[in-house]
């Protein structure tokens, strides 16, 4: 994991994580050392240290990390989550953010966080729209 030139440590003896905020690399470290988390810092963190996991190929966290969003995938959270399976290549994570957000698409599609998402993700968007008339057409042929 810190095996890279990137993670070695420079003269002055500091790595620095750029990506982490110093709450973000608390829990990752108390992660590391527990293999456990408590629930308000999983709910805080989950989005960076599931990247932080990507990133730095810690695949225990990495797994850790996609169940805690598994279990609380909503409607408030779904694009979010489709975000972060995108960056980390999650296929799993991605297949079941993209599926809950085609079933709950009034609710998504019509938030304000949609508004903001589309122009930041469009290649998601595209998907998102491609897999919600792959689910109409089926609807419909299932009729």
């Amino acid at each position: 994991m810190l095996d890279s030139d990137g993670c070695k440590a420079p003269p002055n003896g500091t790595i620095t994580l750029p990506e982490l905020d110093h709450e973000e690399l608390e829990s990752l470290l108390e992660f590391l050392y527990s293999g456990s988390l408590p629930a308000e810092k999983v709910e805080k963190h989950v989005y960076s240290l599931a990247i932080a996991a990507d990133k730095y190929d810690i695949p225990f966290l990495l797994r850790f990390c996609e169940q805690q969003m598994l279990e609380s995938l909503n409607s408030s959270n779904a694009l979010d989550i489709l975000e972060i399976s995108d960056v980390c290549s999650n296929q799993t994570l991605k297949d079941t953010a993209l599926n809950f957000i085609v079933k709950n698409m009034e609710d998504i599609i019509f938030s304000s966080r949609y508004d903001s998402f589309t122009p930041k993700n469009p290649r998601l968007s595209v998907q998102i729209a491609r897999a919600s008339l792959i689910d109409m057409k089926n609807g419909r042929n299932g009729v």
